[in-house]
């Protein structure tokens, strides 16, 4: 009976990790991604172009997936239904918001604009009516319109932010959350079933590579790293490992728990990158950057509970 036992112990431990593992995904993106609006101000602040910035990266991140994706056997799928899925998600997933956010990296504190990840969930609540996919519920209207609130809690103080200037481009950030909340419920309408998690984030990141060429060339933003020689090249390798980790670990978790549990992640990195920006920066949020806070966690708190009550089938 002893070996039984042991066999029982060991399927009980296996099982407990594999309970667990999504969770500990979601703290390990939230760390790993908060950094990501530090990393943006290292970058653009040594003179590396915006879309060039988006470009390395996305490039990156999409051959370091490539690569793990042929070790496991993979060729990501070129049918209609995964170009679609590549290149739509890629554009509206990586290319614009993360061209955005690197805009304007360097002209509002990291820990301003991490709050703009805390929109994503009601703007994806928003998109998701419109496809159809979830109803309207009148308790996630009003964590829509807590978000709101703290956002006009940060832009319309002049004490908010350390100049008065940094509120428009602040205002120019958000519509990175609404690429965002595009790109989440595109994805949970139209992800093709049984796709591998690398498989997606390959080609996504590398769609987004071939999105962002024209537009690099046509605005005259090239930039050619010249090895980790100097703190903008640091950046683009610290970006494309993010991003790649990000990309891979959020197809993953969405298969393994569902977008709702997902949503969680939101909570965590904001408060990852308010404490990157505290460390790397010695940045002290305002009153009003952590009263914004406030309202928007309770705000994506009742938006997802709305989504929880919705109805199954």
């Amino acid at each position: 009976m002893a070996p039984h036992v042991s066999d029982q112990r060991g399927y009980g431990e296996s099982h407990n990790l594999n309970r667990f593992a999504p969770l500990i995904m979601l703290i390990a993106i939230a760390v790993i991604f908060g950094a990501q609006f530090s990393v943006n101000r290292f970058a653009i602040s040594a003179g590396v172009p915006p879309i060039a910035y988006a470009f390395w990266q996305s490039l990156g991140a999409g051959l370091a997936l490539l690569v793990l994706a042929l070790f496991k056997g993979m060729v990501p799928r070129l049918s209609l239904v995964f170009l679609r899925t590549y290149f739509i998600s890629g554009a509206i997933g990586f290319a614009i918001p993360i061209s955005l956010l690197a805009f304007v990296a360097d002209k509002v504190p990291a820990s301003a604009l991490t709050l703009v990840l805390a929109l994503s969930p009601p703007l994806t609540y928003i998109f998701s009516i419109i496809l159809g996919m979830e109803n309207f519920r009148i308790v996630s209207v009003l964590g829509i319109l807590l978000g709101l609130a703290g956002v006009v809690l940060v832009v319309v103080p002049g004490e908010s932010l350390p100049g008065p200037e940094m509120a428009s481009w602040l205002l120019l950030a958000l519509l990175a959350p609404v690429c965002f909340g595009m790109v989440n419920a595109f994805a949970g309408r139209f992800r093709p079933p049984e796709a591998p998690s690398t498989m997606l984030a390959c080609g996504l990141t590398l769609a987004s590579t071939l999105f962002l060429v024209p537009v690099m060339f046509a605005t005259g933003q090239t930039y050619l790293p010249v090895g980790a020689a100097g703190l903008g090249d640091w950046a683009i390798l610290m970006a494309t490992a993010i991003n790649g980790a990000f990309w891979l670990l959020f197809f993953e978790i969405i298969r393994r728990a569902g977008s709702v549990f997902f949503a969680q992640f939101n909570y965590l990195a904001v408060l990852a990158g308010i404490a990157w920006a505290m460390i790397i920066f010695a940045e002290r949020p305002s009153v009003y950057i952590w009263g914004a806070l406030v309202l928007l966690f309770v705000g994506l708190a009742l938006v997802q509970r709305g989504i929880r009550k919705r109805p199954a089938g």
